[in-house]
């Protein structure tokens, strides 16, 4: 069955001399995998159509059975030629991808992560990278995967959080926040965690668009905390090691050479 869709390059690799697997997200049947035959010939009608970080049009055909499917077409809608030289931004757009091609399941429709990565990369593209956005993509991905902390009650006694509540902890093995009343029981797995640090985060999460995460404000000290213990709940919930996002976020705090 020939199939066409729109499909973000997750990843590639040679499959021959002449010839690419790319991995792909698409809205309409999740991550699938097709083969490119003799996409590196000289003269191949696939040269310069599909490249990391593009989004294209993609006419493939099906197997019937969960496996390597066959490119017939492929054509850019969006290149997003920032990412070639723009380190920065590309480091954040290769972890973005890395951890939908981790997380997405295969052969299966899911929109919101579709579309979650592709404005994604649309704004890498057109502002550049922040950790900040970087935080705020991984708590729109846990939302749509259903793993969203709760960050407004606990998790005990599921009293509401008020503002500027101290002595409360970040239970990353349980997905929430742990009141002062409930923190000393049932802890495992959780660590203190600042009220500025959860007002940030509850704000993040509450936002529909990035504006929120990049008008604000934070410190050094700030991003440090956001980044180990979303980082925690990631690792812990995901099950899976995220190298890239490490990289990616060191490439960030560095400078420009002068």
């Amino acid at each position: 069955m020939i199939r066409k869709t729109q499909a973000i390059v997750l990843r590639y690799y040679p499959f021959s001399n002449t010839s690419r697997i790319v991995s792909w997200l698409t809205p309409d049947d999740g991550r699938i995998a097709t083969l490119i035959k003799g996409s590196q010939r000289p003269k191949s009608f696939f040269l310069g159509q599909y490249d990391l970080f593009y989004t294209c049009e993609l006419i493939f055909y099906a197997r019937e059975r969960a496996g390597v499917h066959i490119a017939r077409e492929c054509s850019p809608m969006k290149m997003r030629d920032r990412f070639r030289h723009d380190w920065k931004a590309a480091a954040a757009a290769s972890y973005l991808s890395d951890l939908l091609f981790r997380v997405s399941p295969p052969d299966a429709p899911h929109h919101d992560l579709f579309d979650l990565l592709d404005s994604a990369l649309d704004h890498l593209a057109a502002t550049g990278a922040t950790a900040s956005f970087i935080f705020w993509f991984e708590l729109k991905l846990l939302e749509a995967l259903g793993l969203a902390p709760r960050l407004k009650h606990c998790l005990n006694c599921e009293s509401e959080l008020l503002p500027g509540a101290r002595r409360t902890k970040f239970s990353y093995s349980r997905g929430g926040i742990l009141c002062s009343a409930c923190a000393g029981t049932g802890a495992e797995g959780s660590l203190p965690i600042a009220p500025d640090i959860l007002a940030i985060l509850t704000g993040w999460q509450r936002a529909r668009s990035s504006q929120a995460a990049l008008s604000t404000q934070c410190t050094t000290w700030q991003l440090g905390e956001i980044e180990k213990l979303l980082g925690l709940f990631l690792s812990y919930h995901l099950d899976t090691a995220l190298p890239s996002r490490s990289i990616a976020l060191d490439v960030l705090r560095r400078k420009a050479a002068a």
